[in-house]
């Protein structure tokens, strides 16, 4: 007996670290099987660091950096794994057809957003982006960079103004430190009346660092959400820097994603 209410205890407990833990106000929380069986398109650079590897003259620091934005696309699609989605690896090259047959978009801050442009923007199942400079051709912002997207510098905190969504993951209104140094990059965008806000850049609540739309919502302009569709503040390599909130955070967003509309 005891060992079977130690067993429960502990699933429990698993099932609370996959999303984080509730807040007091009784928040929503995602499904944690949502992703089980689901088919996942990551979109992320495959030739830069190839390049650098083999130029002349060779470039050790551009190198590092380039490993270093490759081993976090590695280990966000590792940890997609890890919650039951089967992953695809895909390109700026990769055509749209690319997307039959999946369930999900991810497109990942290393992308060159000039070689993307509009690719995705009309596809019929969700997407979830870490590069801002899509969001206008997303539809998802305007079109202006600085001014209805961007990125700052030197943050590690959001401000979390959104606590009983899902898509926050349990945790608690006000500040979170999702970042573990407070020099890194994060991005944000200005999203369109129909979406939801989730959290900003501390003390500008004006940029949003997480913010999402429902199929059909309204995105920028009159533009149609054709599926779910969210804002990630990630960059190139903050990936590997999530702090435990953020990394739950980053889990309610997918798992949200591809849940179906309430």
């Amino acid at each position: 007996m005891h060992i079977q209410r130690f067993s429960l205890q502990l699933s429990a407990f698993l099932a609370l670290m996959i999303v984080g833990w509730p807040g007091a106000s009784g928040a929503a929380t995602v499904n944690p099987n949502a992703a089980h069986g689901k088919k996942v398109l990551y979109v992320y650079n495959q030739i830069k660091l190839e390049k650098a590897r083999t130029g002349e003259p060779t470039d050790p620091k551009r190198i590092a950096q380039l490993e270093s934005w490759r081993k976090n696309d590695e280990d966000a699609m590792q940890l997609l794994r890890s919650l039951g989605f089967m992953v695809t690896g895909a390109n700026e090259a990769t055509p749209v057809d690319a997307t039959k047959g999946q369930d999900f978009v991810i497109i990942s801050e290393t992308v060159d957003a000039v070689d993307v442009g509009t690719k995705y923007r009309y596809v019929t199942i969700p997407l979830l982006t870490f590069e801002n400079d899509l969001l206008g051709e997303l539809g998802m912002t305007d079109l202006k960079n600085g001014r209805d997207y961007g990125t700052d510098d030197d943050q590690r905190f959001i401000w979390l103004v959104n606590a009983p969504h899902p898509l926050a993951a349990g945790l608690s209104a006000g500040i979170q430190n999702v970042l573990t140094d407070e020099h890194c990059k994060m991005n944000w965008g200005k999203p369109g009346l129909g979406a939801v806000t989730i959290a900003t850049i501390r003390g500008d609540p004006a940029k949003a660092t997480i913010f999402a739309y429902e199929r059909g919502a309204t995105m920028n302009g009159e533009f149609l959400a054709p599926a779910r569709r969210v804002s990630f503040f990630l960059w190139q390599d903050t990936f590997d820097q999530l702090r435990p909130e953020g990394l739950a955070l980053f889990k309610a967003a997918v798992l949200w994603a591809v849940s179906p509309p309430e």
